[in-house]
């Protein structure tokens, strides 16, 4: 179609073959093949002129639409190849969103201002459901508590390290020897955490292992809990990435015990087995492993290790 638009637009072999970079003997059998193909003549021609056919003007008209369209097609195929165009939907977690999801969108927006971005902030179980019905391509998430499925792929991304923190000028920071059962009058304010990480918590404030933990605000929004806990004396349980802002502002103060075992959470990328990601979606991933990269008190998982960010202290 390409061809013959360049021969009704020359309507001259030789400036046609040159316009479409092809030998006029080509294009001379190009045209032959389409009208072949077609079962009718688009051009008379002799030894010394070209002219369309009354069929081969209706045709012509067709065909430039045509064409157009494929243009167009290919240029938005190319768009979609390098991000610049499309749509992507995910999902992420409370904690990721916390740490990480203002800092992507912003990243993502300034460099591909064309890509469409829906975003689900949800716990685990919630965005796992709309996975399995493709609603959403990937989530991050802390994946501890997700049974193994052979429909889903896991891929580990970071660890948040955690801990106990309470607003400044709580009772707590004044008390020169504080020990992990100190807490417990006060109560807990949290995500839902992970049947291990309860396990963990409970032997370090030396409770029995069935003795259900004195959580008093379970929130799957960290910034309503950590603004709860500014402005009360319960204890927030979080990872300090998804509450750096409260901790920088000194809002918020992490509670230290010497000898206490890590507080993390297992962020990991989750999407259906054997499943392409869109180029947009690749693109929001590795922007988004930038970021956890840079973020505090963050351990990046690099070939089955865990390796702390630059500048960041894990305790």
């Amino acid at each position: 179609m390409r061809h013959a638009i360049a021969l009704a637009d020359e309507l001259n072999f030789a400036r046609a073959a040159e316009k479409v970079h092809l030998s006029q003997p080509a294009l001379s059998r190009s045209i032959q093949t389409l009208e072949q193909e077609l079962g009718l003549q688009l051009f008379d021609r002799d030894n010394r002129n070209v002219a369309l056919t009354t069929v081969g003007a209706s045709f012509m008209a067709q065909a430039r639409r045509l064409v157009y369209q494929m243009r167009s097609m290919e240029r938005d195929m190319g768009l979609l190849r390098s991000s610049e165009i499309g749509q992507v939907a995910f999902g992420v977690g409370p904690l990721p969103t916390a740490a990480f999801l203002p800092a992507l969108l912003s990243s993502v927006r300034a460099e591909r201002p064309g890509l469409q971005l829906t975003v689900s902030s949800h716990n685990w179980r919630y965005l796992l459901q709309h996975l399995h019905a493709e609603e959403i391509e990937f989530f991050v998430a802390d994946t501890r508590d997700i049974q193994p499925d052979a429909a889903i792929a896991i891929t580990p991304l970071c660890r948040q390290y955690g801990s106990f923190l309470c607003r400044a000028g709580h009772p707590l920071l004044a008390q020169a020897e504080l020990r992990p059962a100190d807490l417990l009058p006060y109560g807990f304010v949290s995500l839902k955490l992970p049947a291990g990480l309860q396990a963990a918590m409970r032997r370090l404030l030396g409770m029995d292992a069935n003795e259900p933990l004195p959580v008093a605000v379970e929130c799957d929004n960290v910034q309503v809990l950590a603004d709860l806990a500014c402005e009360s004396d319960v204890v927030l349980i979080a990872s300090e990435a998804a509450v750096a802002p409260s901790v920088n502002a000194g809002r918020l103060a992490p509670i230290r015990f010497s000898h206490a075992p890590p507080l993390y959470a297992e962020i990991g990328i989750v999407q259906l087995y054997g499943r392409s990601l869109s180029p947009g979606a690749a693109l929001v991933l590795e922007r988004l492993r930038a970021i956890a990269a840079t973020a505090p008190a963050t351990a990046m998982h690099v070939g089955g290790e865990y390796l702390a960010a630059p500048g960041a202290t894990l305790k």
